[in-house]
């Protein structure tokens, strides 16, 4: 098998999560920013971490900023990538998992309780599952969406202003807070800083452009980048591959509008 992944499943990108649903290749050792739930739906898959320890498994929970490799792949597995500093995964921060293979799968065995009848192929199956997931690891928060109008104004306005001066100091005179104000009432509301929420925000906005046809440089540009390298570099630091590893590749599927 090509020791560079063969993604030519499904990318599913929403606000803080990134599911992948396909077949899963060999990599080379890396790491990435986000926890990393793995659950095959055929044959089990061969992890191994920086230590040199192999395991084989059907599930498994990578934290974040871990050292690992895929050195047997599977034809059919669930990928989903959680931000690690939002309600979510503070939670599974708190399962304690550790960087040595046998921890990661330890923590995966309840995700083999998820019957998963067919991969997702629409947005709504795909978030079921993402709930599914969650649940059976007992990291689905079920927190309240946003209240307060001011948070609740600014989730529509971001989206819009991404390309532009996205500073605490610069979004709360729109919002009409003070940026201590905003700072403390967008980690109550929303669950996590604003600066990982808007680095999330860039890379879908990013991505979705490049499912429309865009270069990378235009991506990048259109979602607050300097350049494409610095968006590829914030892809592989957050989920372990790069836009152009997957670009025309796999088949993005986007939130639908709100």
């Amino acid at each position: 098998m090509s020791r560079i992944p063969t993604w030519k499943g499904r990318l599913f990108f929403g606000s803080l999560r990134l599911m992948y649903v396909g077949p899963l290749g060999e990599t080379r050792p890396h790491a990435h920013h986000s926890f990393q739930i793995l659950l095959s739906l055929g044959e089990p898959v061969a992890l191994r971490d920086r230590g040199q320890r192999v395991v084989t498994c059907h599930a498994s929970v990578i934290p974040p900023d871990v050292e690992h490799t895929v050195v047997g792949g599977a034809g059919s597995v669930v990928l989903l990538h959680v931000n690690p500093d939002d309600l979510v995964g503070r939670r599974l921060r708190t399962l304690g998992i550790g960087a040595e293979a046998d921890a990661w799968r330890y923590a995966g065995e309840p995700l083999r309780t998820c019957a998963v009848q067919s991969p997702p192929r629409r947005w709504a199956e795909s978030e079921a599952l993402a709930q599914a997931l969650l649940q059976a690891l007992q990291a689905d928060t079920g927190a309240p969406p946003p209240s307060h109008p001011a948070i609740k104004k600014l989730l529509r306005l971001l989206p819009e202003v991404l390309e532009e001066d996205v500073r605490l100091s610069a979004l709360a005179p729109r919002v009409g807070l003070s940026a201590g104000r905003l700072s403390h009432l967008f980690g109550a509301e929303v669950g996590l800083p604003l600066r990982p929420y808007v680095l999330w925000l860039r890379l879908q906005r990013a991505a979705g452009d490049l499912r429309k046809g865009a270069t990378l440089t235009q991506a990048a540009h259109a979602a607050g980048f300097t350049d494409s390298a610095h968006l590829s570099h914030a892809f592989r630091r957050t989920f372990g591959i790069t836009p152009s590893e997957i670009a025309g590749v796999v088949d993005w599927v986007l939130p639908p509008p709100e």
